[in-house]
């Protein structure tokens, strides 16, 4: 048993990743040999799910997947990790590859830390609210709906297209963007959704 503790400890070691939660539990089942001799059913059961996770097969796996990351890859986890830094949610995951200036530390994260901050429902629709095609082109036209909060009926010019610092929601159709209504000498934030196109003039 201390064999297969101290196998998995030394993988874990290899790749430097001895802050983890596997490493320290590795670390308390080497301390519970040492002083008992034995391991309970369940500790075995996890221990058995720990080996899973540092095999040949799952290090393979992850070498593939730090070889495959990309700039995409890159580009959605960036807005998410921005998303979750001023949200305050996923911790754990943001200030390991995020300072708390919110500066990026070098890195690129597991499949497991990746799927979970950019797949979930909330910064997939964040992502697509910042890399989606813009609706309304900078420099034209457009009119507050009526259900909008503020100015509604009111013609505006659009002014520029947001970024992971002003998207407030993962709604559909919650893209940021600057506008100045007409008659108004200072511009403000809204989203497409609460705009429409502009009618032609004949």
């Amino acid at each position: 048993m201390l064999e297969r503790i101290n196998n998995v400890k030394g993988r874990i070691l290899i790749a430097g990743d001895e802050s983890s939660w596997d490493f320290g539990f590795m670390e308390s089942l080497e301390e519970q040999m040492t002083k008992r001799g034995s391991l309970s059913p369940r500790q075995e059961e996890v221990l058995q799910q720990v080996e899973g996770r540092w095999s040949d097969e799952a290090l393979s796996s992850r070498a593939n997947w730090e070889q495959d990351w990309d700039k995409d890859k890159e580009a959605k986890f960036w807005i998410a990790l921005q998303y979750y830094h001023k949200t305050g949610y996923y911790g754990n995951i943001v200030y390991k590859y995020l300072t708390t200036a919110g500066c990026r530390c070098a890195g690129a994260p597991s499949e497991k830390e990746y799927n979970k901050l950019v797949l979930n429902k909330y910064a997939a629709g964040v992502i697509r609210n910042i890399q989606g095609e813009p609706k309304f082109p900078v420099g034209g036209t457009a009119v507050f709906r009526t259900g909008a909060r503020t100015n509604r009926g009111k013609p505006c010019i659009v002014l520029k297209h947001g970024d992971v610092t002003t998207v407030n929601s993962h709604a559909k159709g919650a893209k940021p963007v600057q506008v100045l209504p007409i008659g108004s000498a200072a511009p403000v934030w809204t989203e497409e959704r609460w705009l429409k196109k502009a009618k032609k003039k004949k």
